[in-house]
């Protein structure tokens, strides 16, 4: 890896974790995320390439790679970081489960929420990345980035919808403020 780097958008965000969640949060997020991570840098290893830079901003940590990929192989880089977290989640919760640690299971749904959260079909998250290259294998290419481009509104919207209608929790707001973020991307 030729570059890491970390943004004061990335540094407020993990502040206000830790503020508002404690070192539990905090570090369940990181284990999650850092496995995801994995999962792709793997995959790209796997396929050939390596891990160019890491950027860690206030939307979370991205890799990026080089290497002559296929659409097919893109898409299971694509998907290499969500099936890592799936298996975070599956094996912290089996884990967690035998021991009664309260830890394990917290990773458990952590993990597990990042990981559908990861495989919306929105860009700029990786199930809407690897359904854009799908697509473009059927369409040109800005066509294919223009149907992603309002599926990533109408995702967006559907999880203010659900924010609205769950406005009387916790979850209510974290919808709105994934709906916030994927509008945002889209602009």
């Amino acid at each position: 890896m030729n570059r890491f780097s970390l943004s004061p958008g990335a540094i407020l965000v993990l502040a206000l974790i830790y503020f508002f969640g404690g070192f539990k949060n905090l570090a369940a997020i990181i284990t999650a995320v850092s496995v995801h991570e994995a999962g792709h840098a793997a995959a790209i290893s796997i396929f050939g390439g390596k891990v160019k830079t890491l950027r860690f901003d206030y939307s979370g940590l991205c890799m990026s790679g080089f290497g002559a990929y296929s659409s097919a192989c893109e898409v299971i880089i694509l998907l290499a970081g969500p099936a890592a977290g799936l298996a975070l989640a599956l094996v912290s919760s089996m884990l967690g489960n035998l021991t009664t640690n309260g830890f394990l299971l917290y990773t458990a749904g952590i993990s597990l929420v990042l990981t559908v959260y990861n495989m919306l079909p929105a860009l700029p998250l990786d199930g809407g990345r690897a359904l854009l290259i799908i697509i473009q294998r059927f369409t040109e290419a800005k066509i294919a980035e223009r149907i992603m481009q309002c599926m990533s509104i109408i995702t967006a919207l559907v999880l203010a919808l659900i924010g609205i209608y769950s406005h009387n929790t916790q979850a209510g707001a974290a919808f709105l403020a994934a709906s916030v973020c994927l509008l945002i991307a889209q602009i």
